[in-house]
């Protein structure tokens, strides 16, 4: 098939390289070219639509939309949320007159907004509390509402909590990994909350998945098991073996005690698919490369 992936993040690199591998032809349409994708590139603004639209003469027969503002610190209540659900329901409606098939956005989590149990996709009431996951629900109701209207078959994929290679040093995981290498003291704001981590590459997996499978419009991506961010700490000083190692300075706070997990009755598992990778396979698997 011929599958346009929109992004070049590190969300959307394994998913080009799962979907290439698979025998797809992959087309990814970034802001920037990125080294680490295989497959043809072509480069521009998605907020210029005019200039966007020359993707589509491509004319894929699958779109996998994962562009959206992540920067850490900064992405909850940044302005340019509005602009990421403007061009997502434009979007969505240039291609409902168009021949292709399957339109696949990644969605989050926070959609949920603050948990103190799993979240299951269709079941679970959204309760977005930031702009970005206001913005993420905005886009969704638009976009379903023009998907019913076309022959487009639409599905909205929540990402719970990723991690991978070429992750933002800022992020979690990453900082977690350099502070345990070097020594340098380590802060966790939340120690309460539960979290649902999953690799980039069982992200890749279940949009394949998605691909060929039928599932439903909404589905959670996650492993339905959680861990609170001490244990993903106490897992990562097992694998770097700091044991032996003059202790680092630890400070940890309580947090707010929410629970970010996918439901194990989701409908992605219901369907058939689970990803691969546990918790420390998938942490070894970001240290060795």
């Amino acid at each position: 098939m011929r599958i346009l992936v929109i992004g070049g993040g590190f969300i959307a690199t394994p998913i080009a390289d799962r979907l290439e591998s698979e025998g797809h032809e992959l087309l990814v349409f970034s802001r920037t070219p990125n080294v680490n994708i295989k497959c043809k590139q072509i480069t521009g603004d998605i907020f210029d639509f005019e200039e966007f639209v020359r993707a589509l003469e491509w004319k894929p027969q699958v779109i996998v939309h994962t562009a959206w503002i992540t920067t850490p610190g900064v992405y909850r209540d940044d302005l340019s949320n509005f602009k990421y659900a403007n061009f997502t329901t434009n979007l969505a409606s240039y291609i409902a007159s168009t021949d292709v098939e399957h339109l696949i956005i990644l969605g989050t989590c926070a959609e949920y907004g603050h948990r103190s149990e799993p979240s299951t996709a269709g079941l679970t009431t959204l309760y977005p509390t930031t702009l970005y996951a206001q913005q993420k629900v905005t886009a969704f109701n638009g976009v379903r509402e023009l998907m019913l209207k076309s022959q487009v078959r639409l599905t909205w994929a929540r990402i719970f909590f990723p991690y991978g290679l070429n992750q933002d040093q800022k992020r979690l995981v990453p900082y977690l990994i350099n502070s345990l290498k070097f020594g340098k003291p380590v802060l966790l704001n939340d120690i309460s909350s539960i979290h649902d981590w999953i690799t980039t590459r069982d992200v890749a997996s279940a949009i394949s998945w998605v691909i060929n499978n039928k599932t439903p419009v909404e589905i959670d991506v996650g492993t339905s098991l959680g861990f609170t961010n001490l244990e993903l700490l106490k897992v990562l000083e097992e694998l770097i073996d700091t044991t032996n190692r003059l202790p680092v300075e630890q400070m940890h706070e309580f947090g707010l005690n929410e629970m970010f997990i996918a439901g194990k009755s989701s409908p992605l598992f219901a369907s058939g698919w689970s990803p691969a990778d546990t918790l420390s396979a998938g942490l070894e698997w970001v240290l060795e490369s």
